[in-house]
């Protein structure tokens, strides 16, 4: 295997090698079979129903033969035949999933070198349970379309199924907590109170012609929570609590963080309502209709809203053939709507400021609450589903599976039977600058369009019935990758960029481009083309010149795939004329605008550098000019001083002539004597003053000091002991003055 195509050595594994000979039976159809879980990647092995897990990351430092993948064996076995793997928020839990069942399995502990499970043991037993088999069993009309963990799960085991009777079943563990309904019932789908049991009625009659008239919802996806007030605490007081400390304890995210200081700060009001979080679900039906289920954790009868209004209208709905949807987490939340004939619909979800009403549904018994929102869609991506000719039109549909970026939420993959895309959402920057200047600036483009690329292609004929179809897609971090499982039994491991904007801003910052007034100083005339060059960055203007519409994706088809010798001349001829078209060309009008941009440099050059001669002739003659003018400065200078010295001998020799007061003068002459022999003398008993005043302190020191040795300190108990016979003594001396009182007065009598 190239390189190239497996910058993660994946194909050399033994893991991979054991799933490429147990590849499922159904290898027509797209599955996601592969999930990634922090460093490690676990993949269904269909043969022996099991998980594989291998470390990737500790595989690519220390090698596949030191690194191996362990065995997974769930406790309880499957009934039904897997075809995606989907792991908890948490990585506590995976989910196997099936058209014709479910199954949730725990995961064992991770410790040791290597951080595998339980220290690398080989084959592991793990405790697994199927949830509603005896459901699936009753009633083989329903299948199951989407799976999805709740993100709000306190426990990380509550699980949301979309089934094909329209309902929504949700899970904690193996317990059914709540079934919702989201659209009208079949008549061959008869549901008992519980919705625990449902009945066929004329399966044949009814069900496919709901399923004709696209009213049965394909997919959902859940949009970042909002707080709402509308609970009275008295009837539902247990919900809420139950409520708002799963949430607390399971908002962790950056998205979130508002969320959280909302949960902490929610209190009572005056109408007795507490704040609630709401998740609200975002539905996909068949014909392109979205409706929102507004919901928490707990709740047992959500709000169903919708169909939700398409702004600007189209006459289609956007399209009649929807098979799948995601909500990206921006500021309004980005829907992506996608369409089994490759559009892919960008549209924003923002708020009404009035609810809008919708029409009746089929199901007269379903009630369908005003709508809160409204879609507004920006752009139609329209995907290119193999490499075909450029007069060949589109016959077959594929439905378009949708995986989001974690990281970088401008950015989500779809892949489909013929390969992988990858499309960037530039608009989003344009909200988040928005957001960010905080009302500074009212103006915002979401003019932007979208690219899409085409990394990986796996049909050429639109007539060929061989599918080399994606069994499995998940996405690598740190380093960022993302793996395809194709139907060939081919692993495709690629790098990918994790904000391809850092490129784009860094090639802005690489050149700085020249001030235009540095420009119209050079030259001569303001409207010359050199002069509209300059003004832009050149590194801008040749990633504009070498931006291309058309990629030439990675061709990976099916070893079964029969190709004659003229089609695969025409593949190659294809591939030739879109790299001529695409790179070549643009490349050679890149050479014409580099030499051209070298000429004008040179011009610019020699021009600059005839100015610097000439600046610097004037910095010569400037300097000798200076030098000139310094002298001159020196001689000007020492005859001013000449001069400003005779001036003072002048005027002296005059004041000494001028004829004055002799008697006033020396009566004044001799004051100042006086006055200036009495300060000296009141300076000099000042300072004798002060001589003594330092004597004294020194000698009063002294004296206390010689006090302090002096003073006799006796020891506590000598005290105590003196008191004693102090207070004896007195004691003694009170009594002999009775005794004397007493003999006096009985001398007296």
């Amino acid at each position: 295997m190239n390189s190239c195509t497996d910058t993660f050595f994946l194909n050399s594994t033994k893991m991979f090698e054991e799933i490429r000979n147990n590849l499922p039976k159904n290898k027509s159809k797209t599955q996601n079979l592969i999930e990634s879980l922090d460093d490690i990647l676990l993949a269904w092995n269909s043969n022996d129903c099991t998980v594989l897990a291998l470390n990737w990351r500790a595989m690519k430092l220390r090698g596949c033969d030191v690194v191996k993948h362990q065995k997974l064996i769930p406790s309880v076995p499957q009934n039904f035949e897997v075809e995606k793997i989907i792991s908890s928020p948490e990585g506590s839990m995976i989910c196997l999933a099936g058209s014709r069942g479910l199954c949730v399995m725990e995961l064992p502990k991770r410790w040791g070198a290597y951080g595998q499970f339980l220290n690398g043991k080989e084959i592991i037993t793990c405790k697994s349970y199927n949830l509603d088999e005896q459901f699936f069993l009753n009633n083989n009309h329903i299948e199951l379309y989407q799976v999805k963990w709740h993100p709000g799960s306190p426990t990380d085991s509550h699980l949301l199924v979309l089934l094909s009777d329209n309902t929504i079943r949700v899970y904690n563990e193996t317990v059914l907590r709540h079934v919702w309904r989201i659209g009208p019932v079949p008549n061959a789908c008869v549901q008992s109170e519980d919705g625990s049991e449902v009945q066929n009625k004329s399966v044949k009659d009814s069900f496919p012609t709901l399923l004709d008239m696209g009213e049965t919802a394909v997919d959902f996806d859940i949009a970042p929570p909002r707080v709402v007030c509308e609970i009275n605490i008295e009837e539902t007081k247990e919900n809420v609590n139950l409520t708002n400390k799963s949430l607390a304890s399971t908002l962790k995210s950056p998205l979130n963080e508002s969320i959280n200081k909302s949960l902490n700060s929610s209190s009572l009001n005056a109408s007795n309502k507490l704040e609630k979080v709401e998740w609200p679900i975002v539905i996909l039906r068949g014909n392109g209709n979205v409706y929102v289920l507004s919901v928490g954790i707990e709740s047992g009868k959500p709000k169903l809203q919708g169909p939700l209004t398409f702004l600007p209208q189209c006459g289609d709905n956007y399209g009649t053939e929807s098979c799948s949807l995601i909500v990206i987490p921006s500021l309004p939340p980005t829907l992506v709507i996608a369409e089994s004939n490759g559009k892919l619909h960008h549209a924003l979800m923002i708020e009404n400021e009035s609810l809008e009403e919708s029409f009746s549904e089929i199901d007269s018994s379903l009630y369908i609450h005003p709508s809160e929102w409204t879609i507004n869609v920006l752009e139609t991506v329209t995907l290119e589903l193999g490499l075909k000719e450029e007069d060949q039109e589109q016959k077959n549909l594929y439905p378009i599976h949708l995986k989001r970026d974690t990281i970088n939420e401008l950015r989500y993959f779809a892949y489909h039977n013929t390969g992988l895309h990858a499309v960037i959402l530039n608009f989003i920057r344009e909200l988040e600058r928005f957001v960010e200047a905080e009302g500074v600036s009212n103006d915002i483009s979401l003019n932007i369009p979208s690219s899409a690329e085409y990394i990986v292609c796996t049909k050429v004929k639109e007539d060929d019935h061989t599918i080399n179809a994606v069994l499995g897609c998940t996405l690598f971090h740190m380093p960022s990758g993302i793996v395809l499982l194709l139907g060939s039994g081919e692993v495709i491991s690629l790098n990918v960029i994790i904000d391809p904007s850092v490129l784009i801003d860094s090639m802005r910052q690489l050149t700085i481009s020249p001030s235009k007034s540095d420009i119209n100083s050079t030259l001569s005339n303001a409207n010359s083309p050199i002069q509209k060059i300059m003004k832009e960055s050149f590194v801008l203007h040749i990633s504009n010149i070498l931006k291309r519409t058309v990629s030439q994706p990675i061709l990976s088809l099916d070893k079964n795939a029969d190709l004659s010798p003229e089609e695969m001349y025409k593949i190659l001829s294809q591939s030739i004329t879109t790299l001529k078209d695409q790179y070549f060309k643009k490349h050679e009008k890149v050479r014409t605008e580099i030499l051209r941009r070298v000429k004008i440099l040179k011009l610019l050059k020699e021009q600059q550098q005839k100015e610097v001669e000439n600046l610097e002739n004037e910095n010569k003659i400037i300097q000798n000019e200076s030098k000139r003018l310094a002298e001159k400065y020196e001689k000007i200078y020492e005859k001013q001083q000449e001069l400003s010295n005779r001036c003072q001998d002048l005027i002296r020799q005059a004041n000494v002539k001028i004829p004055n007061n002799n008697i006033s003068d020396a009566e004044f002459k001799e004051n100042v004597q006086k006055i200036d022999t009495t300060t000296k003398n009141l300076a000099n008993a000042l300072h004798q003053i002060k001589t003594d005043i330092k004597k004294q302190q020194y000698h009063i020191t002294k004296y206390s000091q010689e006090t302090e040795k002096k003073k006799i300190v006796l020891p506590a108990k000598q005290e105590k002991l003196i008191r004693e016979i102090l207070s004896e003594i007195t004691t003694e001396i009170d009594t002999q003055i009775k005794d004397i009182k007493r003999i006096n007065n009985a001398i007296n009598l």
